[in-house]
């Protein structure tokens, strides 16, 4: 397939050139400096009564529970203890077959394929379009909250909810986001599922390899987070709660929290697919090696998810999806395993939360 010249294209195209995102970050800059000028010196906080609203239905799900507890409830109502039984089968049979996995792998002597192969992936992507796409990125993340305001203004009360409001950012975000790269895309080639990576494979051998893949690194990702997690307990260190947990967990409203699932375990693993293994990945891997590439788009990736705890093993499971990314030449390999992955620790906390509420009923 012929590349499409895409110069006369891109001046033609008004979100590839700079005066754009030029006019935006001076908006930008504009309304952050009216706001700094123009704020109270003890600027009210309408949003303070949600949180404090949420405030015992955060202490309740913030105990722990003893193995007696879990018995009780799961005996009261059986439906929880067929899903905790279901999601401690398979996070067990997960973890013994990654074991298993990486044992016969070094008595086959077979670890040569893991760091050697032919690279199938496609390098579309440069860093000045990379850069490009963060500062537009970027730049809507900035306009958001004046956004809201308006809204909140013109009489959206719904948004001085923060849940709401959190899930309100992410739906814009994902949105601009996903519009932006696709435009880009289409600068690039006669069919941006090619520069994307989108491309459905002729057999299932790079979905299966993702999904073997997944199941040897599945041990050490949850390990290593196991074990950080157990580090920071015993110094004392609490990390910030993160948005999708505070949905999940302090949320009750049903509408809310599908659509907090559907972002989590689809939209959101495809959106972050995009950008940082089909763009990120891909622009850095032009100029660098395969794990320097590996290491930059899985930094990025968990430094996203502003988790201290998850870092390491966010950072681990990113760099497989690049490494997968490259040895099949399609993103949706990686999409696939992300959904997986997302859609197991989903399932995994509306369990525990179930659990927790019925226990503190």
């Amino acid at each position: 397939m012929k590349r499409r010249p895409h110069p006369k294209h891109a001046r033609s195209f008004f979100l590839y050139g700079p005066w754009v995102s030029i006019a935006l970050g001076l908006i930008v800059l504009a309304l952050y400096g009216w706001s700094m000028m123009s704020a109270p010196r003890t600027p009210p906080r309408p949003l303070e009564a949600a949180h404090r609203g949420r405030a015992a239905q955060s202490e309740l799900l913030a105990r722990e529970l003893d193995v007696a507890q879990v018995m009780q409830t799961v005996q009261r109502k059986p439906v929880l203890g067929w899903w905790l039984g279901f999601w401690s089968v398979l996070i067990t049979g997960l973890g013994l077959a990654g074991v298993l996995l990486a044992v016969r792998t070094l008595q086959q002597r077979r670890l040569n394929r893991v760091f050697r192969y032919r690279p199938r992936m496609r390098r579309f992507w440069s860093i000045r379009e990379l850069l490009r796409i963060t500062v537009l990125a970027a730049l809507v993340i900035g306009l958001l909250p004046f956004a809201f305001l308006t809204l909140i203004a013109w009489g959206f009360s719904q948004l001085t909810d923060p849940n709401v409001r959190n899930l309100a950012s992410t739906v814009v975000l994902d949105g601009m986001l996903a519009l932006i790269i696709w435009a880009f895309a289409t600068l690039k080639h006669s069919s941006p599922a090619v520069v994307l990576g989108l491309i459905i494979p002729k057999h299932s051998r790079p979905i299966r390899r993702g999904l073997v893949g997944y199941v040897a690194i599945f041990p050490w990702v949850f390990g290593l987070l196991w074990l950080i997690a157990r580090t920071c307990q015993e110094l004392g260190i609490e990390p910030p709660v993160e948005p999708i947990h505070r949905l999940l967990f302090l949320e009750h409203r049903p509408a809310v929290i599908w659509l907090t699932i559907a972002l989590a375990c689809v939209v959101g693993p495809v959106i972050e697919e995009l950008f940082f293994r089909g763009i990120l990945f891909v622009a850095v891997r032009r100029h660098a090696s395969r794990l320097i590439a590996m290491l930059v788009s899985g930094s990025l990736f968990a430094a996203m998810h502003t988790n201290v705890i998850g870092f390491l093993p966010i950072l681990l499971l990113g760099g497989f999806l690049a490494d997968l990314y490259e040895r099949t030449g399609s993103l949706l390999a990686p999409i696939t395993v992300h959904i997986l992955h997302n859609t197991l620790l989903i399932g995994v906390g509306l369990t525990i939360k179930s659990i927790l509420l019925s226990a503190g009923g």
